[in-house]
């Protein structure tokens, strides 16, 4: 199957795509490198282009809203027109809403240490007041609503803020990503651990996690090294792929595992079923971000574009393929017969 001309809808902004959402009634948002932001409606059509700060980092629905990050900033937008900005103490990184309240993270980034050297916590109501800002040493690099915000740190501190509380988890190492399905919370580890909220050690693997696609059905790990590992919920290994660096990758369509992988100035996305099994593939422009919901995927690249794929249609074409291949198969086999004969 040509996984390109299986697309349903491929759209440019004119510039590296740094984000893509895609909302509850299937439009979807994409925001830029220079601080581009689109929106399509469901049927493709642009609804709105508005210019931000700066890259978007993260991009939050609430209501009839869009919050993002931008760059130093969050930006928070109606129907395209910017509401309100309020500028946060270094980078504008990630955000979530709980309670009633946008919530934000921001970190600084010293050049002479080659770490994050200070990093808060700020909330905000939708109408753009500055409710509380919390400072502390570690960087968060997942967050997640709960009963209570749980936020999982990187250095000095490690472990996992959840409210107030500071808890150890499985390995001191810092936290370097997060994922939430199945109704459990799991954190990556610069160690390779991928541990529990529950401070158990999910998994041990060869190297630095990167990011954590958790389903129901159990987690798909992406390592430093370019290594895929998937799991069940019992964490037995179920598959692995290698290749090059992974930048990307998000679960959809019954359980289908998207890649987005790049080498130099190019790129691939690799879409593997449940045993691991290789259903799709293309080289592409550098993917760099991708998100899915129950029955659409959305990849954005680095030369602008942004691929969206829909499930009926890309089942229809994986069904296309395979009736093909069998026709084929079926030919070739009757020639083989027509020859013994």
């Amino acid at each position: 199957m040509d996984l390109i001309q299986a697309a349903w809808m491929i759209r440019d902004i004119g510039q590296p795509v740094s984000s893509v959402h895609i909302c509850e009634d299937a439009s979807v948002i994409a925001g830029g490198w220079n601080g581009i932001l689109k929106k399509w409606d469901h049927e493709g059509a642009i609804l709105w282009s508005a210019q931000c700060n700066d890259r978007i980092e993260s991009i939050l629905i609430v209501d009839n809203l869009v919050v993002v990050t931008s760059g130093l900033h969050v930006t928070c937008l109606l129907d395209g027109e910017i509401q309100w900005s309020h500028p946060l103490e270094g980078s504008a990184d990630m955000l979530t809403f709980m309670n009633g309240q946008i919530i934000a993270t921001s970190s600084v980034y010293d050049i002479e240490h080659g770490d994050f050297m200070e990093s808060a916590i700020w909330r905000f109501s939708p109408s753009g007041e500055l409710i509380q800002v919390d400072r502390m040493d570690e960087r968060p690099w997942f967050i997640h609503p709960s009963d209570e915000l749980i936020v999982g740190l990187g250095r000095p501190k490690c472990g996992v803020l959840i409210g107030e509380n500071h808890q150890d988890l499985a390995t001191e190492s810092p936290v370097t990503c997060g994922g939430y399905g199945g109704e459990r919370v799991l954190f990556g580890h610069a160690d390779g651990t991928i541990s529990s909220l529950e401070g158990t050690t999910i998994s041990k693997e060869s190297s630095s996690i990167e990011s954590l696609d958790c389903t129901e059905a159990g987690f798909t790990a992406a390592l430093e090294s370019g290594k895929l590992v998937s799991r069940n919920a019992d964490s037995q290994e179920l598959w692995t792929s290698e290749g090059e660096q992974i930048t990307t990758q998000s679960s959809t369509f019954e359980g289908l595992n998207w890649c987005g992988r790049k080498s130099n100035d190019s790129g691939s996305i690799e879409v593997r079923d449940t045993s691991g099994d290789l259903v799709a593939s293309a080289k592409t422009a550098s993917p760099r971000v991708s998100t899915s919901s129950e029955n659409r995927i959305a990849f954005g690249f680095e030369d602008g574009q942004i691929l969206i794929w829909e499930k009926d249609l890309f089942e229809r074409r994986s069904s296309e393929k395979s009736s093909a291949s069998d026709s084929r198969s079926s030919a070739l086999a009757a020639r083989l017969r027509s020859l013994r004969e």
